[in-house]
């Protein structure tokens, strides 16, 4: 099966960007609870050297619903449980895999190849976030705050790719198949590091990076069907190591008061992430390729309303992913919505 672009992974990069945040920290005894859809398309994607190439006349496609819940331990301390990317109930993404595959093109050409797609759940994010610079934090200061975040991902099953393959037209016609997984499903620690320079009232610049690292390799046999295929094909190699992922962003952010009650927020982020190219182990045949590097480079314009008079103080947000340049991935564009949900226990100091 011939090689896809950058097919793996579609949404791994959305849970990066979709809560990078700021310093801030939720005060003691309050949390928020995030409700995040988001739909995700593309029409093509950028090749090794950085060439923009179509998917012919198709479109990526996918709809996700991502979670989240915070709480404030103590004003500079919050613990976070996040589920980005969550859950996609739909997805089409028949356009890349046809792209990439002559045998899968001419099936589908003939009437014989469902919908391919990444239907299915993302890895769970539990961690804590730790105020070490800011106005009640450990180190005070009223022009500048850094906080740090540390994690661990917890993974969730995946499909199983020796199943999903026989739905292919050599097995079965005209069945919809999971072609590739929505994440890495498998186990990773790492950190998320904010630092905000608070240059007046109403605006700060934004510095953040994440990084997550993975200690532990997955079967190939759960990567794709592709690297399903691969591991029968000879034996060349059972084991995948996705090494490590690095995002950086900038975003300056402005905020103002519009009503009593309404603060209003526009935010403009550049960020770029970065995945190294997986190595593969294992197996009996030597000088396996290690597969590709690849990155991306996007901006996400966004604006919020935070509604305090409300029962409950309510704060939606809405963004708009546009890619810029990349290599070896997609060039997505997401268009996502946030709504959260704060709510205080009894004592807290608001």
């Amino acid at each position: 099966m011939k090689k896809l672009i950058a097919l793996s992974l579609i949404l791994l990069a959305l849970g990066s960007m979709a809560y990078a945040d700021d310093a801030k920290v939720m005060p003691a005894l309050v949390g928020r609870v995030y409700i995040a859809p988001n739909f995700t398309f593309a029409n093509g994607a950028w090749n090794d050297d950085g060439d923009y190439k179509k998917f012919g006349d198709g479109t990526l496609k996918l709809f996700n619903l991502a979670f989240a819940i915070e709480f404030g331990i103590t004003n500079w301390i919050t613990a976070a449980v996040q589920w980005v990317p969550g859950w996609t109930p739909w997805s089409d993404i028949t356009s890349v895999v046809t792209s990439s595959d002559a045998s899968l093109a001419a099936a589908d050409a003939a009437g014989l190849l469902g919908t391919m797609n990444t239907n299915g759940v993302g890895d769970l994010f539990v961690g804590a976030k730790f105020q070490i610079l800011g106005e009640q934090a450990p180190i005070q200061n009223d022009n500048y705050r850094f906080a740090a975040a540390l994690g661990v991902i917890i993974p969730l099953p995946g499909p199983d790719f020796s199943k999903e393959a026989d739905k292919l037209p050599m097995g079965q016609l005209n069945k919809d198949v999971t072609f590739v997984p929505m994440d890495n499903h498998v186990f990773a620690f790492g950190g998320r590091f904010y630092f905000d320079w608070i240059v007046t009232e109403n605006f700060f610049l934004n510095l953040y990076n994440e990084t997550r690292i993975y200690p532990i390799k997955q079967d190939v046999k759960k990567a794709g069907i592709e690297e399903w295929s691969k591991s029968l094909a000879g034996n060349q190699y059972d084991k995948i190591n996705y090494k490590y992922e690095l995002t950086f962003e900038v975003e300056g952010v402005y905020t103002t008061s519009i009503a009593d009650g309404v603060l209003f927020t526009a935010g403009l982020p550049f960020a770029f992430t970065y995945n190294p190219a997986p190595k593969y182990s294992g197996g009996v045949i030597p000088g396996v390729p290690s597969g590709d590097s690849k990155y991306v480079m996007s901006t996400t314009p966004n604006l919020s309303m935070f509604l305090t008079t409300t029962p409950l103080p309510l704060e939606f947000k809405i963004q708009y992913t546009i890619p810029v340049f990349g290599s070896n991935t997609q060039a997505k564009h997401t268009i996502a919505l946030q709504a959260k949900i704060y709510f205080a226990l009894p004592g807290a100091d608001i």
